[in-house]
């Protein structure tokens, strides 16, 4: 082979390393809660991956406290810190895959869903307004994912999901 050709061979990744590290680090931080802990919380559902972007209403890895929240994927290197964390969110009980965690209220917040089937690979976002003291469940499936706020009644202590308004996420210019 010709030392020219294999040299430049060799030489594409260090070119295409930035995009490389970006979306690697995407995948190996966690997200960092508010501290301290705020009165606003959610619970995420995934049997593939989602990544949180706070103070954010688009997608930037860049951004300050972004990262994974719940990794069901067997990459070895995908973070999973908050696996199987409970914080007490009501109507858990018996829920698998799932990741709760703090989120800042008055804030919006973007999900990242990332996953893959036979058939399809998907990189899906949204993103919401959590209000004070309110707790949101997330779920997902390939492609989608969706926003519920957890509504506990009081009297009856019945558990209720409620439609929470939200918006379509992409990358940030």
């Amino acid at each position: 082979m010709n030392k020219t050709f294999l040299l430049m061979l060799l030489s594409i990744p260090l070119f295409s390393g930035c995009s490389t590290v970006t979306g690697l680090k995407s995948y190996t931080t966690a997200y960092n809660e508010p501290q301290p802990a705020t009165s606003s919380r959610l619970r995420v559902i995934t049997d593939q991956t989602v990544r949180l972007v706070p103070n954010s209403q688009c997608i930037d890895w860049h951004l300050p406290d972004s990262g994974i929240v719940n990794s069901r994927s067997l990459a070895p290197l995908n973070n999973h810190k908050f696996n199987d964390r409970s914080l007490g969110i009501p109507g858990g009980g018996g829920v698998q895959n799932s990741a709760e965690v703090y989120v800042s209220p008055n804030i919006p917040i973007t999900l990242v869903y990332a996953g893959a089937t036979r058939k399809y690979q998907c990189v899906t976002g949204l993103y919401f307004v959590p209000e004070p003291g309110a707790d949101y469940e997330s779920s997902s499936e390939p492609c989608g994912i969706w926003i519920s706020k957890i509504v506990k009644n009081g009297t009856t202590g019945a558990v209720s999901r409620e439609p929470v308004t939200s918006y379509t996420a992409k990358a940030c210019r």
